[in-house]
């Protein structure tokens, strides 16, 4: 426990921890006045919680403790090697006016066999202003062509680049078991200027099967969809999915499916898909409210892969309670933010254009998430399948 964090309980299991945790802060809402709104009782609850601390333990170090406004050497962290000092790096840049927000990354896992671990399908950071309760996300593209810093064996044979979906498991294939995440964190400060303060991770089976768990999701379908999809194999037949547009309640599979479909055009429909799910899972942490948030974490639990601890993950659902889920800002990372190009080896890949990056992240609280946006004209309906 760190000493630093509000709390005043003493956690001897995770699953304690949620009870005596959501305990607390009923018991906190009860004293508040009963015509108080729910707006109050979620900024009560983080208040007594406290906002999440930085991460600490990353594989990569921005610098060591300096003088204000002095960089020291960084420093590198590889596990069972002696600390090396490197060049002072140039500090990472960071548009202005994102002072007391937090970043959470959910990540999308593709692990459907052992030949593919590691493979990141869909990448949504999370933002959580702490001064208003505001809540704003924006999409990372899987093609995004990131440098890769130099650490182990990361830049033999030329290759200092790689697609941002791919960072995760040559992370875990280069430097070493556990390394993957840490190493994302270390390119998305060093490419977007953001540090990832929590990440939540879940792979295809996970996601089919938390969904089922939780009873379904409702979510909001911009277009009507039909597409096929090879589950086991291509020797097999392909599993139809077919939804019509407005609000869906999906199971499992179809929402994997839904995620998942090409329907559209690429990745900027696939990317309002998933944010449209990100929105049905905070539908349902609304529809428990302050008190489901225990069940919830219980549910949820099992199927991802996080180093959020209860108590942290109690603290970002509660903007959810806060937040009408109309007014959730964002962005997706797309043209013009991005250019196409072919790497050296043949690579389909999309450039970042940085100051249109920033311009965007800048104004992230005020911008239109992609996801509630309307479109003028839907593509058919069997357009994955043409």
């Amino acid at each position: 426990m760190s000493p630093g964090r509000k709390r005043g309980l003493i956690y001897v299991a995770s699953s304690l921890s949620v009870v005596a945790l959501l305990m607390a802060a009923l018991a906190w809402a009860l004293v508040e006045d009963v015509g108080a709104t729910r707006h109050t009782t979620a900024k009560s609850f983080r208040e007594l919680v406290g906002a999440p601390e930085a991460p600490v333990g990353l594989s990569v170090q921005l610098h060591d403790e300096g003088p204000p406004g002095v960089v020291l050497a960084r420093r590198t962290v590889i596990p069972d090697a002696p600390a090396v000092l490197e060049p002072p790096p140039a500090p990472p840049r960071r548009p202005p006016g994102l002072d007391g927000v937090s970043f959470v990354l959910l990540l999308g896992a593709d692990n459907r066999t052992d030949k593919v671990v590691g493979r990141t399908d869909a990448m949504i950071v999370l933002a959580f202003r702490h001064r208003d309760g505001n809540l704003a996300a924006f999409s990372i593209p899987r093609d995004l062509w990131v440098a890769l810093p130099d650490l182990g064996s990361l830049h033999e044979e030329g290759r200092d680049h790689a697609r941002v979906s791919s960072v995760v498991r040559i992370g875990e294939v280069r430097l070493g078991a556990g390394q993957g995440l840490p190493l994302l964190r270390q390119v998305l400060l060093d490419e977007l200027g953001i540090r990832i303060d929590r990440y939540a991770s879940i792979d295809f089976a996970g996601f089919e099967a938390l969904v089922d768990e939780l009873g379904g999701v409702d979510v909001d379908v911009e277009c009507p969809i039909m597409d096929c999809f090879w589950i086991n194999g291509t020797d097999q037949p392909c599993v139809m999915m077919s939804v019509d547009a407005g609000r869906v309640h999906m199971n499992g599979a179809t929402a994997l499916q839904f995620v998942r479909s090409r329907h559209g055009t690429g990745d900027r429909d696939r990317t309002k898909r998933q944010q449209a799910v990100i929105l049905a899972f905070a539908r349902k942490v609304q529809a428990r409210g302050l008190r489901g948030l225990s069940g919830l974490w219980t549910l949820a639990s099992p199927f991802v892969r996080t180093d959020l601890e209860a108590d942290d993950a109690a603290y970002y659902a509660s903007f959810a309670l806060e937040n009408q889920l109309s007014q959730v800002r964002g962005f997706s990372i797309r043209h013009p933010m991005t250019r196409r190009h072919v790497a050296a080896d043949n690579k389909h890949v999309l450039l970042l254009d940085r100051d249109s990056f920033d311009a965007a992240l800048g104004r992230m609280f005020e911008g239109e998430l992609p996801a509630l946006r309307e479109r003028a004209r839907c593509p058919a309906a069997d357009a994955a399948l043409n």
